[in-house]
């Protein structure tokens, strides 16, 4: 890290005097004049260089006085002088004028020198980066640096004991602390800094630092070289993060990156560079040793954010006595990485990086792309960097690809040999396939015997693709990692890297992303819906997209993933697809039904001759005569049988000989076929003479059979639990037989997947080497849970330093507990100390951190087959085995409802499971039991009487006088279609949080609606037009007249990438309109003429549905059967006779079925009807007869978006689920109320439904554990299929929910624990905080909603008014001595005439001897004692105020408005005067609220301004207001007024007809704070503002201590009072819809929240104190 400083010499010109702006030095002997910037020496046309190595020196136009020097001087000062030679360190050798935008920085390799490696002939004159390059035009306007370290490795230079890393960090420590010592100042050299682009932002990408590295000497130049070595140690460090995040590229010159022999081209280059003393850091570079894998797996993962270009040499290098050999091939010079740029330079090992003159074409070569680097590099301005990162997705995270493929493809591209694979680039077959060039998509199967090389080809056609520029996309299919055997990974990490390489795929990408399309938890089908057939498909792509998809034998469902590519020929993008597989039967029948569809070609491949003949002459290394190698190479290839596996085993084998005998016995020893080679290698592996050695290699063997992934060395490592291991790669080689083998990104792997096959079935017992499964999983189990119970755990997780296993162990524990003996009590004691214990905690801390808890979800399934397994025995067990399933079974739920309640702030804040969350479970629940009981005195919630979960996520109130009538899931909105009188709302909510997002107002009847399958437009169907709304901003975008006779419509359809809407209606007819025209008018698109079989009467359809594409349509009637038809043309397709018990029919005798519902699969084809008696069937239009048929009892149908669900509803509330391959029931819920309308959300999480005023949002167990375990398949023989567990444990008991009332207003006492509530049914209850209900204060007869609560300010009085404008107040006190027991007396009633209003508020004198009531029209001032009623009218424009008494002042009340503030007398209700104030209009939104009303089209801004909530307190000197606008993105939108009461001057003496105006100064809440606030909820005297924030948390904010006053606008200005005080969080299903605004806080602190008819109390300790 230290290095010599260098003393620099100064140079006199001809006056003595050093020359302005020019700072020279001399270098030990060479002579050179820095100049910190070029405007000394205009950039001139270039002087004739000389042509060849004649010339011994060569003058810069730069400075004509400069002197060069002979070659024969470097030559001269070898060895101990070339230190001085070359600099070291980092230097600038060319500054741009102005700032510079680029930093170019040239780092040379082992044995090389920071200027000797880029001179030709070791002549300064030929130092290109110096000479030439800063004459270029662009690149003259980078800074160039060179890096120069000790990296010598020739005679006399002593042994250097720097390794390879050392070198990185001595690059990276320069890069951040160097100074520029070419002036005296010592300047910082800024490196990773451009403050002239992005102002105090030393974060950003401001400039580029293109890393050209040339490595002379290292293995492995990629990641080893020192720019690759530095760039991957910065990478991990933030002290170098704003400096590693500027790298955009790195340029590699004739690098060794691979080779099928490293020691071999080790001694090679070693041979050119004279060496004869290798020092650390080459002999670290040695094939296999540690940090050679290291580095390459790191590499690997960087490489994709960087512009990587290899050159590569084409001449052979001279050596000593005139030997010729090539240092480097082609394939060990280039990464072979996609997006990489190769190029051949024409010159050997030593010409790649000297040139003689700027003519030389390999610098014009080399120029160039620096040119065009630079140019991409440079900044391209502010404003549209921010554009692009505001554009920005993040599309690995979007898709949830949590890999990229290239670590896949660098495994079997490692194992190529040079001069295989070439065959099949002149196979006809595949040519055609390349070359193809019509617009129709085309597949090409590549199949084989195992082990024939086929994943090889694979790589190499990818390799192949890449290097001719062609779009590649590839997966790997792995069956030693359960994700990547999922279709739906191989779909989603193919359309990511259609994202990074096609621009019109990512730009629509991003629309989806936009409009919140959720993907995480998406099905195969649905993926391949949205981002191939909605998007990709629809592109107008002409240049052919290759995918090369291998390992199909290997996915969980091969035929799936092929017939899922029939689906191309709806397409003409010019697809290419080739899939590699071996050739089993159902791929095989599949691939035939395939080419029945697209354009299919095949090639078998069972190990070419050829190939394995240059494999063998390649890697085997057996010394001998040329006729002894050939010899053994036969008796080899005779041996092969066309497998790969066993030629390279053999090799492997051979190259360990040292004899003739040896080899020969070798070859006797080798056994022909992989079965019988695998018993060879059983036998090594239990022979060995040590028992703990066989034991150890039995273990990693057990490991890498059953791992659920691919584990890394160090992963293994941690999970073998050995702390004395001392090399990992070793031991496998040594005690593994060659079963196992470590590959090139450090993961560890069985050499092939038959291998695996062969460990574990075992053969017919007589195997030496049996992997058993059951027994090895207890083992993993065990060391998982080991991992994760580990006391030291949590404190390792603080600090970051996480065991290698945590992960794994976190993800795969409970997949391991399933698939061993989970019903052995061993395991079973362990499992339940694991979850009844505080580490079941850390686990689910441990996956919120990792923002994993889709994880907790597939635990909760793997459990829940466990407890079946149990339940199976049918034996009378223990009491210890009856708790281990009840505990079980209790997390296997609380796991699932955790995540829906929790799951989101969960992963913002993953310490929560400790003290947070488990306060707020159901006292029944197992972590309430374990955990929240211990947190009841810092954090304790009362008053809800369900102890159990509930499944029942939210609920919308949409009103008395409000029908709904349907309800639909629109990306990450829920909308609900209301009719009232002859208007039609359709309601938007967030399907995060339940609020209300907004309105659309039809004005008209509404008939139907329906969604575009994005979720951002919608249609809605109404008596006169059908209009479509963009949801997002509410806006009618398009108005169609409906048909003169005003036929009802039936169907809804978007269609053609939603640019068209169908209609199907009941008149059959089939109407269409386009939204990229302006025609108001419907096209009728298809007219059926039904025919009437013998028996039947062809009436109008009952209903109707067009299928996915929109063309067929499906109807239903009430005495013919069910049909199918085409559209274009219409042509009847089938009819549907549906075979009725007597209990199914309703009418004559031949009846058809009176279907009333009907629906498509939304992807294979198949029609779900249902008829009138509630008979579900399905059935194929190509079929006569019904697939399968269930009886549900139901009214309504829907079908889940992935097409696995389909759900009926019932006049009973009665909801019924049911698996669609079946109909066979999974679950079952009955609720109050007929159900109208249902439907799945769009992930098939949840349930939707409506029940005339109001809706539910259910989210059962089951649903969430289909949704969520689809990548997850069980593959545990013994455990029940997926419908039938889940069948069983969910349908034994039917789930029951009463109806719930809801609360519509809430009010607590200002001093005391009471609280009272109304509901919409007329019942008035009293509360008290820690017990709940207490008693009924009124129950209606008349059921009048109970409207509005107060409090008197002792507590002794509460009042409370109905719809009808009673009026009534009750006494509350205590029932004698008990203190538990409280007395309700009634005093009095009166009503107000509901002519004159509905009571708007109730406000209690604080005296207690008056009672306040407002109207629109009227002020009411009731007197307690006497009964007496004082009336006023409201003034004009006085409609929309919020009372309160004066806080200090009893005599008065204050009302404000949006505008005004009005000051009223409580005797005699008089104005006695008016401020006036000014708020903002919202010119800059603070926050956004739920919203109470809302419509699409709004009328003046001042009446779309509502006055909000009203905070006042008798110790606060503070007064607040909230102000509330409809914005234009169809959002409400707040601001907060701080007003302060010694403000508000009184005038006893003033009456009515002498008011006076005053400007009442007020100041906003700072933006920081009124950001987050979701509701305000109290101001406390002792904590200021309390409010709830955006994500849920209660929190506190102080009011400074003076209002600052302005009178300009009455506004001032926004001085905070300190930081906000988070205290807890509410549960997901809590303040939703319509409950949010009547949450209040208790002057202790306490909450009240109302929550499914009944009222939370939340205490918190910290909040009271």
């Amino acid at each position: 890290m230290f290095r010599k400083q260098f003393a620099f010499g100064k140079k006199r010109v001809d006056d003595g005097k050093f020359p302005d702006g020019v700072l020279p030095y001399t270098c030990d002997g060479i002579k050179e004049t820095l100049s910190p910037y070029p405007f000394n020496h205009p950039i001139l046309p270039r002087d004739p260089s000389p042509a060849d190595s004649s010339h011994s020196s060569y003058t810069s136009p730069s400075d004509p006085n400069l002197t060069g020097t002979s070659d024969s001087y470097f030559h001269a000062n070898r060895g101990a002088e070339a230190s001085n030679q070359d600099p070291l360190g980092l230097k600038i050798i060319h500054r741009p004028p102005g700032d510079r935008g680029v930093d170019i920085v040239f780092v040379h390799g082992l044995g090389g020198g920071s200027r000797a490696t880029w001179s030709k002939n070791h002549n300064p004159e030929f130092f290109w980066p110096l000479k030439f390059l800063p004459f270029e035009p662009d690149i003259n306007e980078a800074r160039i640096l060179t890096f120069g370290y000790n990296a010598n490795f020739r005679r006399g230079t002593g042994k250097n004991k720097m390794s390879v890393l050392d070198f990185a960090k001595d690059l990276l420590y320069d890069l951040k602390f160097a100074k520029d010592e070419s002036v005296p100042e010592l300047e910082d050299l800024r490196m990773g800094e451009a403050s002239t682009i992005v102002p105090a932002s030393i974060y950003s990408t401001t400039y580029t630092e293109i890393a050209t590295d040339h490595l002379r000497g290292s293995l492995y130049g990629g990641p080893c070289c020192e720019g690759g070595t530095a760039y991957m140690q910065g990478q991990n460090d933030p002290t170098y993060e704003y400096i590693i995040k500027s790298v955009s590229s790195i340029i590699f010159l004739s690098t060794p990156h691979r080779g099928t022999n490293l020691a071999e081209t080790l001694n090679r280059i070693l041979q050119v560079s004279f060496a004869t003393n290798p020092m650390q850091f080459i002999a670290e570079l040695a094939a296999g040793s540690q940090t050679l894998q290291k580095l390459n797996e790191q590499f690997r993962h960087v490489a994709p954010k960087l512009q990587i270009v290899s050159f590569y040499e084409t001449r052979p290098t001279t050596l000593i006595k005139k030997t010729q050999i090539m240092v480097l091939e082609k394939d060990s010079s280039i990464l072979g990485y996609p997006g990489e740029i190769s190029k051949p330079l024409d010159a050997d090992h030593h010409g790649v990086c000297k040139y003689e003159s700027p003519n030389d074409s390999r610098y014009i070569t080399i120029r160039n792309v620096l040119k065009s680097l630079v140019g991409k590099a440079k900044p391209k301005g502010e404003p549209q960097a921010s554009m692009s990162q505001a554009l920005r997705v993040k599309f690995e995270e979007y898709l949830s690809v949590p890999e990229s493929p290239d670590g896949d493809y660098n495994f079997f591209r490692d194992r190529w040999a040079y001069g295989t694979c070439n065959w099949i680039l002149s196979h006809e077959a595949f040519r055609g396939w390349l070359e193809d060039v019509h617009l129709r998509p085309r597949v090409l199967w590549i199949h084989g015997n195992a082990a024939s090389g086929k994943s090889i080809i694979s790589s190499f056609v990818i390799d192949h693709l890449v290097q001719n520029g062609l779009p590649c996309h590839y997966f790997f299919i792995r069956f030693m990692d359960r994700k990547k055997r999922a279709l739906s990974m191989i779909l989603r990490s193919l359309a990511c890297q259609l994202a990074h390489s096609t621009p019109a795929y990512a730009d629509k990408l991003r629309l989806l992303e936009a409009a919140a399309t959720d993907l995480r938890t998406a099905d195969f089908r649905n993926i391949w819906q949205w981002l191939y057939k909605q998007i990709l498909f629809q592109l107008d792509i002409h240049h052919p997209l290759y995918w090369i998809i291998d390992g199909v034998d290997e996915a969980d469902s091969p035929s799936a993933v092929i017939k899922l590519l029939s689906e191309l020929n709806s397409t003409v993008i010019p697809l290419r697809v080739l899939i590699v597989s071996r050739k089993t039967h159902e791929i095989s029948s599949a691939c035939q039904k395939l080419g029945k569809q697209v354009r299919m070609d095949t090639i078998r491949t069972e190990g070419n001759r050829d190939d394995i003949r240059s494999y063998i002459d390649r890697e085997m290394d057996v010394a001998g005569e040329d006729s002894y190698r050939e010899e053994v190479a036969v008796q080899i290839l005779e041996r092969a049988r066309g497998n790969f596996l066993w030629v390279h085993l053999a090799v492997q084998k051979i190259n360990n000989c040292y004899t003739k005998a040896a080899v020969e016995d070798a070859l006797k020893d080798l056994p022909p076929g992989m079965e019988a080679l695998y018993d060879r290698m059983a036998i090594s592996v239990q022979t060995q003479s040590i028992p703990n050695d066989r034991r150890l290699g039995q273990s990693i063997l057990g490991w890498v059979t059953c791992a659920q992934r691919l584990l890394s060395v160090e992963e293994l490592s941690d999970a073998l639990g050995n702390d004395g291991l001392l090399e990992i790669h070793r031991t496998i080689g040594d005690l593994c037989g060659g079963f196992v083998v470590v590959d090139k990104e450090g993961k560890v792997a069985m050499i092939h997947e038959t291998a695996r096959e062969y460990l574990m079935h075992g053969g017919d017992g007589d195997r030496l080497l049996v992997i058993d499964r059951k027994s090895t999983n207890d083992k993993l189990f065990n060391r998982c849970i080991q991992r994760l119970t580990d006391p030291k755990l949590r404190s390792q997780i603080n600090r970051n330093q996480h065991p290698a296993l945590l992960d794994y162990a976190t993800s795969a524990w409970f997949i391991h507990f399933s698939l061993g003996t989970a019903t052995h009590p061993d395991i079973l004691d362990t499992v339940e100390k694991f979850l009844r214990g505080p580490h079941v905690l850390t686990w689910i801390h441990i996956a919120a951190r990792r923002k994993e808890l889709r994880a907790l979800v597939v635990a909760s399934r793997y459990l829940t087959d466990v407890v079946l397994k149990l339940r199976k025995l049918n034996e009378r067990e223990s009491l210890a085995h009856r708790r281990a399933i009840a505990v079980i079974e209790g997390w296997a739920t609380d796991l699932v409802k955790i995540v829906g309640k929790f799951g989101n702030t969960l992963i913002q804040n993953p310490d929560s499971i400790y003290r947070l969350i488990p306060p707020f479970c159901p006292p029944d629940s197992v972590i309430y039991l374990q955990f929240g009981r211990k947190e009841s005195k810092a954090l304790h919630v009362s008053g809800i009487t369900s102890s159990t979960w509930d499944d029942c996520l939210a609920r919308f109130s949409l009103g008395q006088e409000v029908m709904a009538s349907a309800v639909l899931a629109a990306g990450n909105r829920i909308v609900i279609l209301t009719n009232h009188r002859n208007l039609s709302h359709i309601i938007i909510y967030k399907s995060a949080t339940f609020e209300e997002q907004g309105r659309i107002t039809h004005p008209e009847r509404v008939s139907s609606i329906q969604v575009n399958k994005l979720g951002n437009l919608l249609v809605s169907y109404g008596y006169i037009t059908t209009r479509v709304w963009d949801m997002a901003t509410g806006d009618c975008i398009k108005t169609v007249k409906n048909p003169a006779k005003r036929p009802r419509p039936q169907t809804l359809l978007f269609v053609e990438a939603d640019n068209t809407i169908i209609v199907g209606s009941e008149d059959r007819c089939v109407r269409s309109f386009s939204l990229n025209d302006d025609s108001a008018e419907y096209d009728t698109k298809a007219r059926i003429d039904e025919q009437s079989l013998e028996g039947t009467m062809v009436n109008f359809p009952t209903c109707s549905a067009l299928n996915p594409d929109g063309n067929m349509v499906a109807f239903g009637y009430r005495g013919h059967p069910v049909t199918v038809w085409e559209l274009e043309p219409p042509m009847l397709l089938g009819q549907c006779n549906v075979t009725l018990g007597a209990t199914d029919m309703t009418i004559q005798e031949n009846t058809w079925g009176e279907v009333f519902r009907i629906t498509w699969h939304p992807f294979n084809g198949e029609v779900f009807c249902l008829t009138q008696v509630g008979l579900l069937f399905k059935w194929d239009p190509y079929e006569e007869e019904p697939t399968a048929t269930v009886q549900t009892g139901g009214d309504h149908l829907t079908v889940s978006r992935n097409g696995s669900l389909a759900a009926t509803g019932d006049g009973v509330g009665t909801i019924k689920v049911y698996a669609t391959p079946d109909l066979s029931l999974l679950y079952q819920l009955s609720s109050p109320n007929p159900v109208l309308h249902l439907s799945f959300s769009t992930d098939s999480r949840r349930l939707y439904d409506i029940r005339g005023a109001y809706g539910n949002v259910w989210e059962p167990n089951t649903l969430v554990r289909l949704a969520d375990s689809s990548d997850f398949p069980d593959h545990n023989s013994d455990a029940l299929s997926e419908t039938e567990s889940l069948t069983k444990l969910s349908c034994h008991t039917e789930h029951h929910f009463t109806r719930v009332d809801d609360i519509i207003v809430l009010s607590g006492q200002s001093v005391g624990p009471l609280y009272c509530y109304g509901t919409e049914d007329g019942l008035a209850v009293l509360g008290e905080v820690g017990r709940g209900k207490v008693s009924e204060l009124e129950r209606s007869t008349s059921y009048m909603s109970i409207e509005q609560a107060a409090w008197s300010e002792d507590g002794s009085l509460v009042a409370f008014t109905d719809l009808s404008g009673r009026l009534s107040i009750k006494r509350i006190a205590k029932a004698g001595q008990a203190r538990d027991t409280w007395q309700v007396n009634h005093e009095f009633d009166l009503v107000i005439p509901p002519h004159q209003g509905h009571i708007s508020q109730l406000v209690f004198q604080p005296t207690g001897h008056q009672l306040f009531a407002s109207t629109t029209t009227m002020l009411y001032a009731v007197d307690l004692k006497s009964h007496d009623l004082v009336t006023a009218t409201v003034p004009i424009g006085m409609s929309k105020v919020k009372w309160i008494s004066h806080p200090t002042t009893p005599d008065y009340l204050l009302g404000f408005g949006n505008t005004k503030a009005h000051v009223f007398t409580w005797a005699d209700l008089r104005e006695v005067k008016t401020y006036t104030y000014w708020p903002t209009r919202l010119q800059n939104p603070a926050t956004i609220s739920p919203i109470q009303t809302l419509q699409s089209h709004f009328g003046p801004k001042g009446d779309n301004e509502t006055v909000g909530r009203l905070f006042s307190n008798a110790d606060s000197p503070h007064v607040l207001l909230e102000i509330s606008h409809f914005g234009t993105s169809s959002q409400l939108e707040s601001q907060y007024l701080v007003f302060k009461v010694a403000d508000i001057h009184l005038d006893p003496g003033s009456d009515a007809t002498n008011t006076s105006s005053n400007e009442l100064p007020y100041t906003l809440l700072p933006a920081d704070v009124a950001s987050r606030i979701r509701q305000p909820l109290a101001l406390l005297s002792h904590r200021g503002l309390v409010f709830l924030d955006v994500d849920r948390w209660i929190c506190t904010w102080r009011l400074p201590s003076l209002v600052p006053r302005g009178r300009t606008g009455g506004k001032g200005s926004e001085a905070g009072g300190g930081e906000i005080e988070k205290y807890y969080f509410l549960p997901g299903d809590w303040v939703t819809a319509n409950e949010g605004h009547l949450s209040a806080i208790m002057p202790d602190g306490t909450l009240l929240c109302p929550q499914n008819g009944e009222v939370a109390a939340v205490q918190c300790a910290k909040l009271r104190t």
